[in-house]
This record gives structure tokens, sequence and C-alpha cells, in this order.
């Protein structure tokens, strides 16, 4: 028989309080969590958000407002920030916004030197990417021009990792084609140099990220692209900082209905996935004491959100994100496309202490 053990949700009534203990319990047998804590924002068709915290700790979300999931000529860059563990936000901002062209999939890091940098990929209505970047020295309140990773027919994820030693890696996918890309960058995100991620039966390169666990040793989780895809999650690792990376294997975390990419990092000391184990439906999250990182701990998956109370599916979402903002409490962000209208919403999670 295994141990019980719970997620603990935090309630609207107790936001005031992150980190007090005034949360609700979630069991790990049902979602009962079925509204957003907080809206960062709303709008026509938002989505595909990252958050981060910078070292005053403040919070950046970004996203993509755009008027709807596939080629938006609207589309645009999209940056809000807090400075209250996320209870409260400021007013969105456009960073970027190329007339014509779609700019998406954003995500955000904030370097040693206290730059952010902004990783995305323009969109055009051919169907044509490019992997870019853009940096702010102020907090956000003005970004340098779009510069290219210079990597053709890429697009992005996830936010940059900064490596121990100072390097920064940053999870590509090729499309059109297929394949998944460790760029890194020696010099803050200047420049870039490209290591291919080997393709394997079964499994083709696609949305990814990464995480340090030692120095030189990273792994990466990716959705699989492969046609008919079944959902499950594919690791594969580096030892030498992103320059070689093993075959993928595939791991035994799925994310059904349709598959959506996770989000790995540490909470903690724990390395953890959050990620969508029923698209447009709802969020789970997962550990390991797996060495390789194929298996998770599912018996001790923690369900975080429902997005309906009949467990029903919304039309559109799934690519949470989230940070650690107190103690054992996350803020998960995610985007909402409904009937009314879409969001960016985000909802507070506490894990329990064996996490």
């Amino acid at each position: 028989m295994h141990t019980r053990r719970r997620f603990l949700a935090l309630t609207a009534a107790g936001m005031a309080g992150i980190g007090a203990g005034s949360f609700a319990q979630v069991s790990t047998d049902a979602f009962q969590r079925t509204k957003p804590d907080v809206i960062i924002y709303e709008g026509k068709y938002p989505g595909w958000p990252w958050i981060t915290a910078g070292a005053s700790g403040t919070l950046y979300c970004v996203w993509r407002e755009g008027t709807e999931h596939m080629f938006s000529a609207e589309g645009r860059v999209m940056l809000a920030t807090s400075s209250d563990k996320g209870r409260t936000w400021s007013s969105a901002s456009v960073i970027v916004d190329e007339p014509g062209v779609d700019d998406r999939n954003v995500a955000i890091v904030e370097l040693p030197n206290g730059e952010l940098l902004l990783s995305y990929n323009s969109y055009t209505r051919d169907e044509v990417s490019l992997a870019m970047t853009a940096r702010s020295g102020d907090g956000g309140k003005t970004w340098s021009a779009p510069q290219s990773v210079g990597v053709p027919n890429t697009r992005t994820r996830s936010a940059g990792v900064v490596l121990s030693n100072g390097d920064v890696l940053l999870p590509l996918y090729k499309a059109p084609g297929n394949g998944a890309i460790a760029a890194l960058s020696y010099n803050n995100g200047r420049n870039w140099e490209s290591f291919a991620i080997p393709d394997t039966d079964g499994f083709v390169g696609d949305e990814w990220d990464a995480l340090e666990l030692e120095s030189k040793h990273i792994i990466g989780i990716s959705r699989n692209n492969i046609p008919q895809s079944d959902g499950y999650f594919w690791v594969t690792e580096s030892k030498d900082r992103g320059k070689t990376w093993s075959i993928p294997q595939k791991t035994n975390v799925q994310s059904q209905r349709f598959p959506s990419p996770p989000q790995l990092s540490w909470h903690g000391n724990t390395p953890t996935l959050v990620y969508s184990d029923q698209r447009m439906v709802s969020v789970s999250a997962v550990k390991t004491s797996d060495p390789t990182f194929v298996s998770w701990d599912l018996d001790s998956k923690g369900n975080c959100y429902q997005y309906m109370a009949d467990g029903s599916a919304i039309l559109d979402g799934s690519y949470p994100c989230s940070v650690q903002v107190a103690g054992k409490v996350r803020l998960i962000i995610d985007y909402e496309i409904r009937t009314e209208g879409g969001r960016i919403s985000g909802y507070y999670v506490t894990f329990p202490d064996s996490w």
C-alpha cells in the first residue's frame, strides 16, 4: 500500500498570507481546484505563458496575445510584473510586435548580471519560424532590438537555463521539420552555438525544457511530436554542459488527449515536472527518485487543478509554468481559452513537506 500524500491549494481568502499556512487540502485522489486564485490578463487569445522570479523577488510573466491558436498577424509578446508574489500584477505592456508577424512561444529568465533575457520565435503567414531573443537592463521597462539566435526554422518554448558556469542553454526545436536543438551562449545570450539532440525510433524532437542537476550534468524532458503521439514525455541527458546528448528514452509520464509540454524545475531540492495530464482538462505535478529520470513517482502525483468543475474540457489551454514563491508554495500560471474569452491565470499550490 502506498502512503497517501497530499497537495495543498491556496484559497482565495488565504492569498494575503502566502506561507502562513491558511490553505485548503487537495487530495491526490481528485481534483478539487477549479477556480484560479489570480487573473493576470484577459484578452482575445493569450497563450503559452512563462514566469520567472528575479533576484529582487519581482515576478515576470510573459505570453503571446493574438486572435487564434495558429498564425495570427496580430500576435505580440506581452509582459506583466508583480512585486507581491503574484497576488497583484501590473497592467500588461507590449514588448515585441513585428507588423504582420506572429511573435509567439515566449519565455523569460533573469541573467546573473541582472538583465532579463527574452526568448520567442517569429512565425509568418507562410509558416516560417525563427528563434529570437531580446534583453532588458531596467527590469523590463525598455528592451533591445530583437536578435536572431541564428538557427533557421526554429521555435521556442522554455526560457534559457543559466548553468552553474554562467553559460546559457536555450531549448529549441525545428519547425517546419523536426528535431530538438540545444543552443548554448557563452556571453549572456548575445551569440549562440547549436547542438542537435538525437532522434530515435518512436521519437521526434519537439518542445522541451532543461534542468541542470549538477555541474556539466543536464537533463531535458520533451514532448513528442511524432504522428499519433501517445503523449508520453521523453528524457535525454548531457554530461558536458549541453554539447552532446544521449539518445532520448520514453518516460512513464503522459499528457493525454493532446500532448502539451512539461515544465522541469527544482522545487526545493526535488526535480519536479509540472504538466497537463489531460490537456484542456487538468494539470498535475510529479517528482522522481529515479537517477535516469525515466520513471517518475506517479503514485504520489499531485493533482494541482482542473479547469471545469465537471471535468469537461475548455476550448484551449494547458501550457503550465510555475515558480516557487514561498516555502513550499508554487504559483502555477496557465492560459485558458473559454467561450467567454481568453485569460492568463494563476493557481497557488503548496507542496507537501515530503516533496
